[in-house]
């Protein structure tokens, strides 16, 4: 199989389909990279190219390069990651003073936090904000994915190595793994081949597939929760040092011991789930480690098979909130790894499962009428209109009803359509009429900046 010329097929038919201006995805093995493809547009206004040197926001996979600093800091004995966090950062007193909370809870989204402080201007500022906050279960007892946790592991490395989070996460794992073409800040002297982000044109409903697109804007950003911008290639080499369990041709960055921490699932080393900053999954007996990131204007992907060999890195400047590209880059894995290449998993009039949304949902006058149009396909009929769905790629659907294209579509026992309960004898929104009164763009996922995944 030529490898480059399937998946340069499969970037161009997704970008046919989705709305992604420009994308760069690095294969790599234990050996190096060994495939390298680009298509689309670093900026679509002038026609610049994705290149090898274009840079990118990685948003959330951050969060990996966070923890395996962590680590490092572990292994170098400045600090302990089953201490209290109040022990880096005194004035740290949630619920009243409580110091349950450890390291671990924060690297494993397992803190009891679940409110941040979004609108605050830098992470120093967000943390303090966090002092008294209350916890709403018990460290260690609920997974609630968590920005602000993760910042306020970025503000634990600056206190115990006396330097930025930048030059600390510099230093210990961008320069050792040689990715050069890479930064951890987000900075204006940082981003001379640094990719033009894009959003959706309108934030007022959920975007179909062929939603219009304008330049997102950019803006600083340093905090832990989504400090780096990479090139693919550069990402590759991350990629590599998890392949290679901790090492790079045979630069160790980090001791094995802790490198099985990282990616041990609490309780159970072969399950699946949330480690230490890492997604682990078992897939057919293979595990997989992987990473979602979405920043405005940017949506990223890193998944590795250590049993397999391969490592894959897909960075795109679609929309943050572009789910669409997790699908692709999994896909891209697994055909480097032998699977058949199927272009039909990006086509958003293919729905998964299809037959099962076919019926009649509400009532008189909130009814819809969903059916099959075949391969897959299906439309959604009221007040005599007809309009299509579509795949929104996280799993739910969106529509070009004008009647019905305002919230998100998803089948739940009952049909749920924003505020709106569709089911037999209900057609009235579950919820008091005025409680949801006002304008929210359909994009908040990005929180401002990074994503929630």
């Amino acid at each position: 199989m030529d490898v480059q010329r399937v998946l340069s097929g499969l970037a161009e038919q997704l970008r046919t389909w989705w709305p992604v201006p420009g994308i760069a995805i690095s294969v790599v093995d234990g050996t190096g990279e060994s495939a390298f493809v680009t298509a689309g547009f670093a900026n679509a206004e002038c026609g610049a190219p994705v290149s090898r040197r274009t840079r990118f926001e990685i948003g959330s996979i951050s969060k990996t390069f966070t923890a395996f600093l962590l680590g490092i800091l572990a292994d170098e004995g400045k600090v302990d990651l089953d201490a209290a966090v109040a022990d880096h950062l005194p004035w740290f007193a949630p619920n009243g003073g409580s110091r349950a909370i450890t390291v671990r809870h924060l690297l494993q989204h397992t803190s009891g936090l679940v409110a941040g402080a979004d609108a605050l201007p830098d992470a120093a500022a967000r943390g303090y904000a966090l002092r008294d906050a209350r916890i709403w279960a018990e460290p260690g007892e609920l997974f609630h994915y968590s920005n602000e946790g993760y910042n306020l592991l970025g503000l634990i490395v600056e206190q115990v190595t006396g330097e930025s989070l930048a030059d600390a996460m510099a230093g210990r794992l961008l320069r050792p793994l040689g990715m050069r073409d890479s930064a951890a800040r987000i900075t204006h002297e940082d981003i001379a081949e640094l990719a033009t982000g894009y959003r959706f044109l309108r934030d007022d409903r959920p975007p179909l597939p062929s939603a219009p697109l304008a330049p997102a804007g950019f803006f600083e950003y340093s905090a832990a929760d989504g400090n780096v911008l990479a090139t693919a290639s550069d990402l590759g080499l991350f990629a590599r040092m998890l392949l290679g369990r901790g090492t790079l041709d045979g630069t160790r960055i980090i001791g094995p011991e802790r490198f099985r921490q990282i990616v041990t699932v609490p309780g159970d080393a072969v399950s699946s789930g949330y480690a230490l900053g890492v997604d682990v999954e078992v897939i057919d007996g293979h595990t997989w480690l992987t990473h979602a990131g979405g920043m405005v204007g940017y949506r990223s992907y890193l998944a590795v098979d250590t049993d397999g060999g391969h490592g894959v890195a897909v960075l795109t400047n679609a929309p943050g909130e572009c789910q669409i590209i997790d699908r692709f880059a999994r896909h891209v894995l697994a055909v480097v790894q032998g699977a058949p290449a199927d272009p039909a998993l990006f086509d958003p009039e293919r729905i998964p499962d299809a037959q099962r949304y076919v019926g009649i949902h509400g009532t008189t006058p909130r009814q819809i009428r969903v059916e099959a149009t075949g391969d897959d396909r299906l439309s959604l009929t009221s007040d005599e209109v007809t309009g299509r769905l579509y795949d929104a790629g996280d799993g739910r659907l969106v529509c070009d009803h004008p009647g019905w294209s305002a919230y998100h579509h998803c089948l739940d026992g009952r049909w749920l359509y924003g505020p709106e309960s569709l089911g037999p004898g209900l057609s009235a929104p579950t919820v008091p009429p005025h409680a949801l009164a006002g304008h929210y763009p359909a994009s908040a996922s990005c929180s401002g900046r990074d994503d929630c995944t």
